[in-house]
């Protein structure tokens, strides 16, 4: 699919751009209606006969719960539907093999990670509330590929941001027509505004241009237009934290995957927080690949950035030399930065 957006928050037109990616209205049916019935069926007889209490929000599951409840009720069952129903909603395929859906161990750790949306232990009223009403389903598929945790947030490499300021200071001058800046792998887009202040404070002129890409539509839509369906508060914070970008170089958003060859004029500044060594982007063969193409994204001369906050050990698993000798394999000289790694492109 190829999609693209530069920013609005104006919700006329973000209902239509929405219309792109999902469809509207009522997916219920006589086929769909019995099969939710009959996973209600199964749920009320696992229910029967669990001896221990069932889901309530707050519960605080033990292992026994989990692996009883998985015995008895296996996620695969209302995993099944959730998916036929999202992905009869959508006109693109979603990556719902990167969601809670296939992530959680049982149903009961779905039932958590979802709270409050899913509200009832028995999945069928969500399952027919979601079929049957276009809003709710957004919403839901929102939630699911949008969780607060996944990556979000402003300032989450303070260094890495200082240390890029005064680089882009050094800057001034040398790009007559502007400097061109990509955040790839930009997630639901914090750090692409980030970066948009920080090239807009730095006056490197409104002839500059600043672009997003992930290859997530959802994550690419709720970046472009702000837009959070099921998280109010958050959507908030953050229309209120970019609405200080004045004077904003060009922005755009796009769709697009690391490991391919470039499809845009190359660009003087790459960033890429959050992907390289960790959790999905770690085997060697995937990882040699992303650091080809976003070397391919750079111009001679440009300057190459990655940061992370990985935990559960995955430094041990990718350790910094690596990804600094990946940096070399592809003609990037590494640069000592406080935070992350960094490499310029040879000229």
């Amino acid at each position: 699919m190829q999609l693209s957006f530069v920013p609005t928050t104006d919700q006329g037109e973000i209902r239509l751009r929405l219309e792109r990616l999902l469809v509207p209205g009522s997916l219920l049916d006589a086929a769909l209606e019995r099969r939710i019935r009959r996973l209600s069926s199964d749920f009320a007889s696992y229910a029967a006969s669990y001896p221990l209490p069932l889901w309530a929000p707050g519960l605080v599951i033990s292992n026994e719960m989990r692996g009883l409840t998985e015995a008895l009720f296996p996620l695969a069952r209302p995993r099944a539907l959730f998916e036929l129903i999202l992905r009869r909603g959508c006109r693109f395929d979603p990556l719902l093999s990167g969601s809670y859906l296939h992530s959680c161990a049982s149903w009961l750790d779905l039932l958590q990670k979802l709270s409050p949306r899913l509200n009832s232990a028995d999945p069928g009223p969500v399952l027919r509330l979601i079929a049957a009403d276009g809003d709710t389903r957004a919403a839901f598929l929102f939630a699911l590929m949008l969780p607060r945790h996944f990556g979000g947030g402003f300032d989450r490499y303070p260094e890495q941001y200082r240390w890029l300021a005064q680089w882009l200071r050094g800057q001034a001058g040398r790009y007559p027509t502007g400097i061109r800046v990509l955040d790839a792998a930009c997630g639901s887009g914090e750090g692409t505004y980030q970066a948009a202040l920080l090239v807009a404070e730095t006056r490197h002129g409104n002839k500059s241009a600043v672009h997003g890409s992930t290859l997530e539509p959802i994550e690419l839509f709720a970046a472009a237009h702000l837009h959070f369906p099921h998280d109010a508060e958050r959507e908030r914070e953050y229309r209120a934290r970019v609405q200080a970008l004045e004077d904003a170089p060009a922005m755009e958003f796009y769709l697009d995957r690391v490991d391919t060859a470039p499809q845009r004029e190359p660009y003087h500044l790459v960033l890429c927080n959050g992907l390289l060594g960790g959790p999905m982007l770690h085997e060697p063969a995937p990882l040699t690949a992303a650091f080809a193409g976003l070397a391919a994204r750079l111009a001679p001369g440009g300057l190459f950035l990655a940061a992370d906050r990985f935990h559960a050990g995955w430094r041990l698993r990718v350790p910094r030399e690596a990804l600094i000798a990946q940096m070399r394999a592809n003609s990037l000289t590494p640069v000592d930065i406080p935070e992350g790694i960094a490499g310029i492109k040879a000229g």
